[in-house]
C-alpha cells in the first residue's frame, strides 16, 4: 500500500522565523487538557497558532456522533475559517496541556514582509487541510474499512515513526476510538481489524504506542 500523503495528523506547517514574529505581536494563552479553545457554533474572530501540545479538531452531530477532521502538533494554525463571520463549524479541544497564540482577523504583524509570509502560510495551511479532508471523504466513500485503517496506521508510521532495533515505534496516544473517529469506522470494527493485524504480526498496539516490525512498514 502506498504512503498516505494527506495524513490528518499534522505538524511543522510554518517556519521558526514566522513563529518568532507572531510571538512578538500576539499574546499566548495556556489551556488545560480537555479544555476547548473554541466550540462548534461559537462566533469568533481569532486564528490560533499551536505552540506546544496537541489539538483535536472535531465535529459532533445532533445525535452525538463525533468525527475527527484533524489532529495538530506544534507549529500549525487552527481555526482559520473565520473570514465570513459565521459560527464555527468545528470544535478545537486540547488533547494535552496546550500553549497557543491567538491572532486577530487583521493579521497585522507591522511589516509587509511578515504579513505576506503570514498570508502565504495561512493559504498553504488551509489548502493542505482541504486536501486532507477531501482525501478522508474519498476514502470513506470508495475504500473498505480495513483499507482506511491500514492507510492511517501506515501514515503515522512513516510520518512519526522512530527506528529502533528491529522495529518502528510511534510514540503517541492513539486509541481505538480515535482511529474510529478519524476513519469513519465503528469502534468494534476498528478493534476487530487491529486484532487481525496484531495476529498477523503486522502491528503491536500498546498503551500510547504503535509498534511496526521494520519489514512490515511498506507492506502493512
Amino acid at each position: 500500500m502506498e504512503e498516505n500523503k494527506w495524513l490528518p495528523w499534522t505538524t511543522n506547517m510554518l517556519n521558526d522565523d514566522l513563529v518568532k514574529k507572531v510571538l512578538e505581536v500576539y499574546r499566548t494563552k495556556e489551556y488545560k487538557k480537555g479544555q476547548f479553545v473554541f466550540e462548534q457554533g461559537e462566533l469568533s474572530d481569532q486564528i490560533y497558532l499551536l505552540l506546544q501540545g496537541r489539538i483535536e479538531i472535531n465535529m459532533v452531530s445532533i445525535d452525538g456522533k463525533k468525527t475527527i477532521f484533524s489532529i495538530h502538533e506544534p507549529k500549525c494554525f487552527f481555526g482559520e475559517l473565520i473570514m465570513d463571520h459565521s459560527p464555527r463549524l468545528t470544535s478545537a479541544v486540547c488533547l494535552t496541556n496546550v500553549t497557543a497564540a491567538a491572532l486577530d482577523s487583521s493579521l497585522n504583524l507591522g511589516s509587509d514582509y511578515y504579513e505576506k509570509m503570514l498570508y502565504q502560510a495561512l493559504f498553504y495551511s488551509t489548502s493542505r487541510k482541504l486536501k486532507i479532508q477531501i482525501q478522508q471523504l474519498s476514502d470513506q466513500v470508495f475504500e473498505e474499512a480495513e483499507d482506511r485503517i491500514e492507510k492511517l496506521l501506515l501514515g503515522l508510521c512513516k510520518n512519526f515513526g522512530q527506528e529502533k532495533a528491529g522495529y518502528i515505534e510511534v510514540d503517541m496516544p492513539i486509541t481505538h476510538q480515535t482511529i474510529a473517529d478519524l476513519t469513519g469506522c465503528s469502534r468494534p470494527t476498528v478493534s476487530l481489524i487491529l486484532k487481525d493485524l496484531s495476529k498477523k504480526k503486522h502491528i503491536i498496539m500498546e498503551r500510547n504506542k504503535l509498534i511496526f516490525p521494520k519489514h512490515e512498514r511498506d507492506t502493512i
